[in-house]
C-alpha cells in the first residue's frame, strides 16, 4: 500500500506512485491543450499556440520531474524555469549569456504594459503581438503550476475541475462567443477520468468510485444540454469584447482610436454623399497640428493663427467651386465630415454647428451627427506644377507651430527625409518625392502588422520602426510624412476623416452616390504653400489618390509607329482601395515567437531532462575518483545505485544486511559484492586501515550486473530520474542481517 503523508489541508494524501504522477499530469496537459483552442476567439493566428504549448509543456514537465524526484519546493522551481524560458523567448537581448539580468525584468514588464494597452484599446480577437503572446503563454504556464499544487491536495479532483472550468469560460466572457459543445465534453471527460483515478483506493474494489462517476456523468449531460436552452454568453470583460469607442467623439484623440476602429470585425455605413465635382471627395473631420513626439493631438486655436480658405488663394491660381451633399447614417459624433476647403457655410443642419478657423472643420458643443443631412459649398484649388514650385511653404511666423518637433528623435527619420528629397530643388518636388517614396516604394498597407510587431501608434519611435518594417496603415504613413516634412522645414499637419469611398447608384439628378463605411476611416498629410493654402497629400499606399498638378506641356518628338499592339493601363480606381490583410505580405519574422520559442523550449526541456542525470553522473565520478584511496565513497555510491533501482532497504541495515538484500537481486555479481563488503567491513570494524587495491573495479562490476538484471524501464528511470538525488529509499519494516549467498 501507499503510505500517507500530511496534506496541505490537514488531511492525508496517499503518496502517488511515479506512474500515477505522470498520469495526473498527462490528464492536465491534455485538458489544457484542448482548452487552448478556445482562445482563438480572442487572439488571432496560430503562432501563439506553439509558444504557449511549449512553455506550458516545459513547466508541466518540470513539475512532474520534481514530484517524482521528491523536490520539496516544486512551484518556485517551476516558476523560475518558466521565467527563464520566457526571457529566452521574448527578451533574449537582455540576457547575460543565458542568465536573466535586471534588464530582463524591465523588458518583460514593458511587454506586459504593452499588452495592457492592447487589451484596453483593441477588440477581440486581437493580433498575436509579442506582448499578447507573452501574457497568454505565461498565464498557461502558471495555470500548470497551480494545477500541480492542486493535485497535491486531498480533494484534488473538484479543485482541478474548478480550475479547468475557469480556463474554459475565460475566452467566452471576453469575446461573448459561446464555446463549442465538443470542447466542453472533451475536457469534462478528461476530468472524469482524473476524478476516477483520484477516488479509487489502491487495492480496494472499484465500487467506491461509482457514485462519483454517476454524479459526474449526470452533471456532464446536464451541462451539455444547458447551452441549448440558455441564452448566448455575453462579453463581460471590462475591455476585450466591447465595440471600440467612436473615433470622432468629444474629448477623443482620433489618431488613437483610428487604428482600433479600422480593425473592427464588422463594417458599418457611416454616410453617403453626392457632389457636383467631377471627382469623389475626401471628407475631413479633424485637424491635428500639435505633436509632442509621442502622439499627434487635435488642433486647438491659438492667437495669431492664419485664416484659411478662398481668401488665402492667390488670384493667379485657378479655383473651381462645387457643392457636396452629405447624409449621415451610423456616424455618431459632435464633428461632421466636410470637404476642404469649404466656404465656411453649411445648410440643412439641425442644431448649433460652427466652423473652426484652423482646419475649417465643423463641430458642435452639444450637437449630434445622427440623421443629419446637409450641403457644404467648397472649392477645388487647381494650381499648376510651375505655380506650386514657385510657392514657398514657409511664409509667415504664424506657421511656426506647424514646424514643431521634439528635441530628440531617431536619426533615421531626418536622414531618410534628406535621402528621399536629395534630387529636389524646391519644396513642391520634395513633398512629391516623400509621397512617391511611400506610395510607390516597398511599403505595404497592413492594419495588423504594426500591432503584431509592437510598433502601433504615431510617435517618433513608432515612425522610426515603421520606416524599417515598411508596413502599416494610414496613421503611420501620414505621421511619417508629416514629421519628415517638418525635418525639412516644411509646415505640415494631419487631417483625419474619410477617404473618397466607393461609387454606387446614380440619384435622380444624375449624380453618383458615394458611400463611406467605417473601413474608409483615413488620415492624410496636409502641406502649406503660400498663395495656395493647405494642400492634401496622401502617402498611404493603395488608398485614395496621390496628389499632383498639371505639368507644363513640352514639345517632344512623336514616337515612330510600332507594329506591336498597344495596351492601355487601367485608370486608377478612386476611393479607399484597401488591401485585404489576408493577401498582404506576412508579418515579418521578427514578430514570430513560435520558431524561437520552439528552439528555446526544446533546449530547456533537454536541460531540465538531463539535469538529474548530469548531477548523478558528476557525483558518481567524484566518488570513483576518491574511492581509490577510501572505500566509503564507493559504498555510498553502491547504496545510491540500490536506491536508483528501487532495491528495498532499512534504516537499521548493517553493511552485511544491506549486501544480503542486494545479493537477492537478479544477476548480481556475488563475488564482486562480497569483495567490496569485506573491504568496507575491514575499514569500519578494524583500525581503519585501507586494504590493498581500491575496490573501484568491484563496484563497477556490481553496478553493471545490477543494471543488466533490471528491466529496460527500470534502467531508463534509474538513469533519467535517479531516486538517490532525493535521499528517499524504499524502506522495509525490519532490517535483514542475512548472509550473502555463496
Amino acid at each position: 500500500m501507499s503510505r500517507a503523508e500530511p496534506g496541505p489541508d490537514g488531511g492525508t494524501v496517499p503518496t502517488r506512485s511515479t506512474r500515477q504522477t505522470w498520469f495526473d499530469h498527462g490528464i492536465i496537459a491534455a485538458a489544457l491543450l484542448l482548452l487552448l483552442s478556445g482562445y482563438s476567439t480572442i487572439v488571432e493566428g496560430r503562432d501563439w499556440w506553439i509558444t504557449t504549448i511549449l512553455v506550458a509543456t516545459m513547466t508541466g514537465l518540470t513539475c512532474a520531474i520534481a514530484r517524482v524526484l521528491g523536490v520539496r519546493f516544486v512551484a518556485p522551481v517551476a516558476i523560475l524555469v518558466e521565467l527563464v524560458a520566457i526571457a529566452w523567448i521574448f527578451v533574449p537581448d537582455t540576457l547575460l549569456s543565458i542568465v536573466p539580468t535586471p534588464g530582463t525584468v524591465r523588458g518583460l514588464v514593458d511587454l506586459v504594459s504593452a499588452a495592457q494597452e492592447i487589451i484596453v484599446e483593441e477588440k477581440a480577437p486581437v493580433a498575436a503581438a509579442r506582448p499578447i503572446v507573452l501574457v497568454v503563454a505565461a498565464s498557461f504556464g502558471l495555470i500548470v503550476v497551480v494545477a500541480d499544487l492542486l493535485l497535491q491536495r486531498r480533494r484534488a479532483a473538484p479543485l482541478v475541475g474548478a480550475l479547468l472550468l475557469a480556463v474554459f469560460a475565460t475566452p467566452a466572457l471576453i469575446s461573448g462567443e459561446t464555446p463549442p459543445v465538443w470542447l466542453f465534453v472533451a475536457v469534462a471527460g478528461l476530468w472524469l477520468v482524473l476524478l476516477r483515478s483520484r477516488t479509487t483506493t489502491p487495492g480496494a474494489t472499484r465500487t467506491g468510485s461509482g457514485p462519483a462517476l454517476v454524479l459526474g456523468g449526470a452533471a456532464l449531460a446536464a451541462a451539455v444540454a444547458f447551452p441549448l436552452v440558455a441564452p448566448d454568453v455575453s462579453a463581460v470583460a471590462a475591455s476585450w469584447g466591447k465595440p471600440p469607442p467612436t473615433v470622432f467623439g468629444r474629448g477623443i484623440n482620433p489618431m488613437i482610436e483610428l487604428g482600433q476602429n479600422l480593425r473592427r470585425n464588422s463594417t458599418a455605413t457611416a454616410l453617403t454623399y453626392t457632389t457636383t465635382f467631377d471627382e469623389a471627395q475626401y471628407l475631413k473631420v479633424a485637424t491635428l497640428r500639435d505633436f509632442s513626439g509621442r502622439s499627434w493631438r487635435p488642433t486647438g486655436q491659438r492667437p495669431g493663427d492664419p485664416t484659411e480658405g478662398r481668401d488665402t488663394v492667390a488670384s493667379a491660381i485657378k479655383v473651381e467651386g462645387g457643392t457636396t451633399r452629405i447624409s449621415i447614417d451610423q456616424l455618431r459624433s459632435s464633428m461632421l465630415p466636410v470637404p476642404y476647403p469649404s466656404l465656411n457655410t453649411v445648410s440643412g443642419l439641425d442644431g448649433d454647428w460652427r466652423f473652426s478657423r484652423v482646419g475649417m472643420t465643423l463641430t458642435s458643443r452639444d450637437g449630434d451627427s445622427r440623421g443629419q443631412t446637409y450641403s457644404v459649398p467648397s472649392i477645388d484649388v487647381q494650381p499648376t506644377a510651375e505655380q506650386m514650385r514657385a510657392a514657398p511653404t514657409y511664409s509667415d511666423p504664424s506657421l511656426d507651430s506647424y514646424l514643431e518637433l521634439p528635441r530628440s528623435m531617431p536619426s533615421i527619420i531626418a536622414n531618410t527625409a534628406r535621402q528621399v528629397t536629395a534630387d529636389a530643388d524646391n519644396d513642391y518636388d520634395r513633398v512629391l518625392a516623400l509621397q512617391t517614396f511611400f506610395r510607390d516604394g516597398d511599403f505595404r498597407y497592413s492594419e495588423t502588422a504594426p500591432v503584431a510587431d509592437d510598433y502601433d501608434g504615431n510617435g517618433v519611435d513608432v515612425i522610426a520602426e515603421f520606416l524599417q518594417k515598411k508596413a502599416g496603415y494610414c496613421v503611420h504613413f501620414s505621421s511619417a510624412m508629416a514629421v519628415m516634412a517638418r525635418t525639412l522645414g516644411i509646415p505640415s499637419r494631419i487631417a483625419v476623416g474619410y477617404a473618397p469611398g466607393s461609387a454606387g447608384a446614380v440619384d435622380d439628378e444624375g449624380r453618383t452616390v458615394y458611400t463611406n463605411t467605417s473601413d474608409d476611416l483615413h488620415a492624410w498629410t496636409e502641406i502649406h504653400f503660400a498663395g495656395v493654402g493647405w494642400v492634401r497629400f496622401d502617402p498611404t499606399t493603395t488608398i485614395g489618390d496621390a496628389t499632383s498638378f498639371v505639368e507644363p506641356v513640352r514639345d517632344t518628338p512623336e514616337p515612330e509607329p510600332s507594329d506591336a499592339p498597344t495596351t492601355q493601363a487601367p485608370a486608377p480606381q478612386r476611393g479607399a482601395d484597401r488591401l485585404d490583410d489576408t493577401t498582404a505580405a506576412p508579418v515579418t519574422d521578427d514578430s514570430a515567437t513560435a520558431p524561437r520559442s520552439a528552439i528555446v523550449t526544446l533546449a530547456a526541456l533537454l536541460v531540465v531532462g538531463a539535469l538529474p542525470w548530469l548531477v548523478r553522473s558528476l557525483r558518481r565520478r567524484w566518488r570513483l575518483s576518491r574511492g581509490r584511496d577510501d572505500v566509503e565513497p564507493l559504498w555510498r555510491e553502491l547504496e545510491d545505485v540500490a536506491r536508483d533501482f528501487k532495491v528495498p532497504a532499512s534504516a537499521a541495515d548493517t553493511p552485511r544486511g544491506f549486501a544480503a538484500r542486494l545479493a537477492r537481486q537478479p544477476g548480481v555479481d556475488q563475488a564482486s559484492l562480497e569483495a567490496l563488503l569485506r573491504r568496507v567491513e575491514q575499514v569500519r570494524f578494524s583500525r581503519g586501515e585501507q586494504p590493498a587495491g581500491d575496490g573501484v573495479s568491484d563496484l563497477v562490476a556490481v553496478e553493471r550486473s545490477l543494471r543488466d538484471g533490471a528491466t529496460t524501464r527500470r534502467r531508463v528511470l534509474a538513469t533519467l530520474l535517479p531516486q538517490s538525488l532525493t535521499g528517499r529509499t524504499p524502506v522495509t519494516g525490519v532490517a535483514d542481517s542475512g548472509r550473502l549467498a555463496t
